[in-house]
């Protein structure tokens, strides 16, 4: 046993079923790897209350368990099971997020791995029906769950883009505030891919050559000009709070990595660099 892990959750062992929506990943923690999945319906056994909230899973399992039974395989999309789980402490959690909004839990054990619970088979058979906006400007958005965004694809400039909305799926207002910051952006979109070409380019040029002249010292210097016109626009995301950020394709500038800008409408761009 973890000590440092376990002391973060509360000593009270509640018996509880869970609807999995998926194992998401892994981090190192004092010398075990710390496993979490995510759920997307729970119920507590004690007095059959149904909470319906996001919430999250975690575990610890050595290396050598990762990939296995314990590790990855634990639980699956769409399984509802029943677990011994310890809530996870006020103090720990984000500072930018409230406890009670906050539904994160040590899964101790698990009891049953095939649980019979008709609210949450109804949950996850609603959760499973696609959720569609149409928008004049943008088109057909499909509601991604797992990510909580909107996706559609756009033209841009006469290319297909990827354009994401990220949203709060409990409060319709904002998949309308993130639905209009980018529909202001793409009517203007000439003007904005020409100053987000221009701020990456001030910014990364001079980077560009360095990998250049490492792969291909005899390399004809990249100017900024050539840069701007090089990069092509491949998806962009935008949120509820004015901001947005654009990924662009680097031709082969730096050895295939996206180039991240970023920026809000109020702002401008803000910031360029490359990522991946």
């Amino acid at each position: 046993m973890n000590v440092k892990f376990c002391e973060k959750y509360d000593d009270n062992e509640q018996e509880v079923i869970v609807l999995i929506q998926k194992i998401w990943g892994s981090s190192p923690c004092d010398g075990k790897v710390n496993m979490l999945a995510t759920t997307i319906g729970m119920v507590f056994c004690k007095d059959s209350t149904v909470s319906i909230k996001k919430g999250r899973l975690n575990w610890l399992v050595s290396a050598e368990e990762q990939n296995g039974k314990k590790g990855w395989n634990r639980f699956k999309k769409g399984q509802i099971c029943r677990i011994l789980a310890r809530k996870l402490l006020d103090i720990y959690t984000p500072k930018n997020i409230a406890p009670e909004e906050f539904n994160a839990w040590y899964a101790v054990k698990v009891l049953e791995e095939n649980a019979v619970c008709p609210q949450l088979e109804e949950i996850w058979n609603a959760y499973m029906k696609p959720v569609i906006m149409e928008d004049t400007v943008l088109g057909t958005m499909t509601l991604n769950k797992e990510f909580g965004m909107f996706e559609g694809v756009f033209k841009w400039n006469g290319n297909d883009i990827s354009i994401l909305l990220e949203i709060d799926e409990n409060n319709q207002s904002s998949w309308e505030d993130s639905c209009n910051i980018a529909k202001k952006m793409v009517t203007e979109m000439k003007k904005w891919d020409k100053t987000m070409r221009i701020f990456s380019a001030k910014e990364l040029t001079s980077l560009a050559n360095e990998w250049t002249e490492y792969d291909d010292e005899n390399a004809a210097p990249v100017t900024e000009e050539i840069f701007a016109e090089r990069i092509s626009l491949s998806e962009l995301s935008f949120s509820c709070d004015n901001s947005f950020t654009a990924y662009y394709n680097d031709d082969d500038m730096f050895w295939g990595h996206s180039i991240e800008v970023c920026g809000s409408l109020d702002n401008g761009v803000e910031h360029a660099n490359i990522i991946g």
